[in-house]
C-alpha cells in the first residue's frame, strides 16, 4: 500500500470501533444528557486524549512494554476497573441529584471543566486493552517500511476522528429536546448506565486477576 491509502485505512478501521459501545461511549452520553454540551466536550476531550496516548504507544513500539510487562498490565486493568466501579457505583447512588431541571435547557455548569475531562481520560486510560487494539491496527496497515511522517499523519488522523465523534455525541446529547426527554426517565437509564459501566470495570478487574 503506499502511504496515502495506508492513512485512510487506519483512520478508517480506527473509525469503525465508533459503532461498539463501551464505557467510553456510555460515559460521554450520559455527561451530555445530564450536564450538557459542555461537559460532555470536556468529557470527550478527555477520552480523545486517552486515544492520543494509547494510539501513540502503539504507533511507535512502545505499548509492547506494557503488553509483556505481565503484572503492570494487570494493575492497570485492576486499577482501571475499580475507577469505573466507583464512577458507576456514584451514577447510580446519586442519580437523582443529577438532574438539573433540564427544562432550563442550559448548557452551562458548576463544576469545573477539568472534573469532566479528567473523567473521560481516566475512563479511556482504565481499559489498558485499548493499546493492544492499535497494535492489531498498526500490524495490519503498517510496514517497517513505512515512512514516519505517514505514522504522525496516521495518529493525528485517529485523534482528529476522535474528537470529532466525541463532539458529534455530545451535541446531539445535549440539545435541549432529547435532554427534555431524558428527564423524563433520567432516574431509570442513569441507573442501567451505571450499571453497564460497573459491569465494564468487573470485567476490566477479572481479566486483571486472571492474567496474574
Amino acid at each position: 500500500m503506499d502511504e496515502t491509502h495506508v492513512i485512510i485505512v487506519t483512520v478508517g478501521l480506527f473509525v469503525l470501533t465508533f459503532i461498539n459501545p463501551g464505557a467510553n461511549l456510555l460515559v460521554v452520553v450520559q455527561t451530555s444528557l445530564s450536564s450538557g454540551k459542555n461537559a460532555g466536550l470536556m468529557t470527550g476531550l478527555g477520552v480523545a486524549l486517552g486515544d492520543a496516548i494509547y494510539s501513540g504507544l502503539g504507533l511507535f513500539g512502545m505499548a509492547a512494554l506494557i503488553a509483556e510487562g505481565g503484572m503492570l498490565f494487570s494493575t492497570i486493568k485492576i486499577g482501571g476497573g475499580l475507577y469505573l466501579l466507583w464512577y458507576a457505583y456514584n451514577m447510580v447512588r446519586h442519580r437523582q441529584e443529577l438532574h438539573m431541571g433540564i427544562e432550563a435547557v442550559t448548557t452551562t455548569t458548576r463544576t469545573p471543566w477539568y472534573v469532566f475531562f479528567r473523567r473521560g481520560l481516566l475512563t479511556d486510560l482504565s481499559n489498558p486493552q485499548t493499546v493492544l487494539f492499535f497494535i492489531s491496527i498498526f500490524s495490519v496497515t503498517l510496514t517497517p517500511t513505512t515512512p514516519v511522517w505517514a505514522k504522525v499523519v496516521a495518529w493525528l488522523g485517529i485523534v482528529l476522528a476522535s474528537v470529532l465523534w466525541r463532539s458529534l455525541l455530545s451535541m446531539a446529547f445535549s440539545r435541549p429536546k432529547v435532554r427534555r426527554a431524558y428527564g423524563k426517565v433520567q432516574h431509570l437509564l442513569s441507573g442501567i448506565i451505571g450499571i453497564a459501566v460497573g459491569a465494564f470495570g468487573l470485567r476490566l478487574i477479572y481479566e486483571g486477576i486472571t492474567r496474574r
